[in-house]
């Protein structure tokens, strides 16, 4: 059964995955509804609602999407796992060993068994909750953008928020002042004070809305290549403003992560380009290069400085320290893990990377199937490339495999689910990726011979067809 028309576009989903990605980059992630915790972000709240809203779409026959799709059963998969390590802990248990934390972790506090297992059960649902809100934003954005015209504008307003959260960021750099801090909406509260900017090697390492300089680079770098789309297939200049922004601040926040991410993005950019494009890519890099060290002195030679020995890096000996703590863990709960969000610091230790944090939570086959639907995001962004799309469709399809592949790479270097713009962010882009499969798919149904049985008009791939339709 097809869906009306009229009652398709009653409510734009566009318009709520546009939304939430602005209030996820623009209101500061510190505050939250106080009584709900971490995940009482009004993005996250936003998202929740917005599954509300995709179950009754579903169950009221307003969805163009049918049956099982790829992003459906990977997503699936990964949900029913996530339910599975919440069980699993619930069933197990859970203790402190005494020899778990590092004598240098501040947030470690000593804890008999029922005072652990009162903060696990309530960070584990903490989990839930977060992940009701990435499933929601996901599968809002794969099945209710309709055409490649809703597509551009949820991408343009991610860089619009992007742009914001960066210029804010800027001052910061050179001020000291996070006019970030400075936000107060009625009903929320801050988790802890922040808006002071942070530093290394006496630079201002910028915040903005983010909780942690990390956080801003990571978000900022992985928004790059969207902003990049844009620069490249807009007419007017001003575009390569907020381009310009973003990769700036990404570089401000003077954070490892955020160049591993724009480096990884870029360069699936950079594989997907025509050749003259990575010819003035190679000619402009140096170029840029030398500009920004003529601008930001000392900022470019300190971000060189973090790759270099990094074998004697006390951040990078602290990480490889967790290795033998990860495979103990893992052993105790190899398969499903002990439920997301449940290695909590103050009961165990810090641990500087998701891709272990999850093997711990989720256990082998959790993390397994978190991969399966990173990568069904991945070469569902890149679905134009296989079914005829315009040179535009196909560069944007790549610039959200660029941002996907990009902010997933840091799932190694940082705890990203800690960070709620990043975890919101990566759920968002892998929606996207499901997007651009449908609108690719309706623009080669509508492509078939005029005898063939036409598909409905309200997936149109083109703003021009949406107007005639």
């Amino acid at each position: 059964m097809t869906v009306p028309r009229r009652a398709a576009s009653l409510v734009p989903a566009w318009w709520l995955s546009a939304i939430y990605a602005m209030m996820l980059l623009c209101i500061p992630t510190r505050l939250i509804v106080g009584p709900i915790g971490a995940p009482g972000t009004p993005a996250n709240l936003f998202a929740i609602a917005g599954l509300l809203f995709w179950v009754c779409a579903v169950l009221g026959g307003l969805t163009h999407v049918r049956g099982i799709t790829p992003l459906r059963f990977t997503f699936g998969f990964f949900v029913a796992l996530v339910l599975t390590s919440y069980a699993s802990g619930h069933l197990q248990g859970w203790s402190q060993p005494a020899d778990i934390h590092q004598r240098s972790d501040r947030l470690w506090e000593e804890a008999d068994v029922n005072q652990v297992t009162e903060t696990l059960v309530s960070a584990s649902d903490r989990g839930l909750l977060a992940l009701a809100g990435w499933a929601g934003i996901l599968l809002l954005t794969s099945e209710g953008i309709r055409s490649w015209a809703e597509l551009d504008r949820v991408v343009t307003w991610i860089v619009r928020g992007g742009a914001i959260v960066a210029f804010m960021g800027i001052l910061q750099y050179f001020t000291g002042l996070n006019v970030a801090g400075y936000i107060r909406i009625p009903g929320l509260q801050g988790l802890q004070h922040f808006g002071e900017a942070l530093s290394r090697s006496e630079l201002n390492r910028i915040v903005s809305t983010s909780a942690h300089p990390i956080e801003l680079g990571v978000a900022m770098a992985s928004i790059l290549p969207l902003a990049l789309h844009r620069s490249l297939h807009a007419k007017k200049w001003i575009t390569w403003l907020p381009t310009m922004l973003i990769g700036t601040s990404a570089l401000m926040s003077v954070s490892r992560s955020a160049i591993v991410v724009a480096a990884v993005a870029l360069l699936v950019l950079f594989l997907g380009w025509p050749w003259k494009w990575r010819l003035f890519a190679v000619v402009a890099a140096p170029v840029l290069a030398v500009a920004g060290r003529a601008v930001l002195p000392g900022l470019l030679g300190t971000i060189r400085s973090l790759f270099r020995g990094l074998s004697s890096d006390p951040s990078i000996q602290g990480r490889t320290d967790d290795y033998p703590l990860v495979i103990r863990a893992v052993q105790e709960n190899p398969l499903f893990g002990q439920g997301l969000f449940t290695w909590v610091p103050m009961v165990y230790r810090t641990i500087d990377n998701q891709a272990l944090m999850m093997l711990i939570e989720l256990g082998v086959i959790g993390t397994f199937a978190f991969g399966c639907l990173v990568l069904t995001g991945f070469l569902m962004a890149l679905s134009p490339w296989r079914m005829g799309g315009t040179p535009e469709q196909r560069h944007l399809g790549l610039a959200i495999a660029a941002a996907i592949l990009g902010i997933v790479s840091s799932y190694v270097t940082f705890d990203a689910f800690g960070f709620r713009q990043v975890a919101g962010l990566t759920f968002l882009y892998i929606g996207l990726g499901g997007a651009v499969w449908w609108v690719s798919r309706a623009g080669a149904r509508s492509r078939v011979p005029a005898d063939a049985t036409p598909e409905p008009r309200s997936a149109g791939v083109t703003e021009a067809a949406q107007r005639h339709s």
